[in-house]
């Protein structure tokens, strides 16, 4: 299953690669990562935006709120979040990148390989760990298992400079659901532990259990892919719950229908004169089968008052 898993990078590299193309999201990156670029249909590419585009708000928040803070993206697979901060002129005193050693090899080869990516790289970036690591003062992409979180990533990340008295904001997409839940509450029990003033924004699966919802799971399954953590955190509900049980001062948690259905009139427009989309009912079932989730430890800045509402 790791190598499923491994392998959706890839697939969402290329949405996102096809979203960019298109004039759906800004994203003069995403063509270093793709090796065959392929039209997505318009659903798929009006899906890709508001994925796109919600964890881009959180982000960007963030970093304008907390220029001393630092980011932790868990699973980043082929993202791009570091290089369009850098393009913004925003980026947190430190941001890690995590994922298997086989991403994080195909992900740093990309980057040495495209000089405007080079170009956005700290100065003293190191290359590391066979290739397979990229290490600097303020960028690391860092090679592991998040099932070895605490005994494993943690350590090496605070010896990279992960500073847990700073405010720092998780990322997570397509990427706890896979994990079995006694590891991805492990990881969230840590920074619940370890860090006083953090944030989480996730992207994930919910709703398994009507019609369209089995036939997802059924579908990922086809393709080697379990949702390990789907059925513990179904609904809306309890994807906020989970972190309200943990003490977590908020959580706040919204399918993607619901974020589109928020999206400014004039954006709508926009992207609606980019390609004809007929499949609006379809699009409205898939989407409710996709949620973020936004929650923080404290009531203090930069989170409070930050999310999509």
């Amino acid at each position: 299953m790791d190598a499923a898993v491994q392998a959706t990078s890839g697939d969402a590299a290329g949405s996102r690669e096809s979203a960019a193309r298109l004039g759906y999201v800004d994203d003069p990156f995403a063509r270093h990562f793709v090796r065959r670029a392929q039209r997505r249909a318009p659903l798929i590419n009006r899906g890709t935006h508001s994925r796109f585009s919600g964890i881009q708000r959180i982000l960007a928040q963030f970093c304008e709120r907390a220029p001393g803070g630092q980011v932790v993206v868990l699973g980043a697979g082929l993202d791009t979040s570091y290089f369009l901060a850098r393009r913004r002129g925003r980026v947190p005193r430190r941001f890690f990148e995590i994922d298997f050693a086989e991403v994080t090899a195909r992900k740093a080869a990309a980057v040495r390989r495209a000089p405007e990516l080079q170009a956005l790289l700290p100065a003293d970036t190191q290359v590391a760990a066979g290739g397979a690591e990229l290490h600097s003062d303020s960028y690391c992409l860092v090679a592991g298992d998040l099932r070895r979180f605490e005994e494993d990533l943690a350590p090496r990340l605070q010896a990279l400079g992960l500073d847990p008295a700073l405010p720092t904001l998780f990322v997570s997409e397509c990427v706890l659901v896979y994990l079995e839940p006694a590891h991805s509450n492990a990881v969230l029990d840590w920074i619940t532990r370890a860090v006083p003033n953090a944030g989480v924004v996730t992207y994930e699966q919910i709703r398994p259990d009507d019609r369209f919802g089995r036939a997802m799971v059924d579908n990922l399954r086809a393709r080697g892919l379990e949702l390990h953590g789907l059925h513990a955190f179904p609904t809306l509900d309890s994807a906020a719950e989970r972190f309200r049980a943990r003490g977590w001062h908020a959580a706040q948690a919204l399918d993607l229908a619901d974020y589109h259905g928020r999206l400014d009139p004039a954006e709508r427009a926009r992207l609606g004169a980019i390609e004809l989309m007929d499949e609006w009912e379809e699009f409205t079932l898939l989407a409710q089968h996709y949620a973020f989730t936004f929650a923080h430890t404290a009531d203090a800045a930069p989170f409070s008052g930050m999310g999509w509402f």
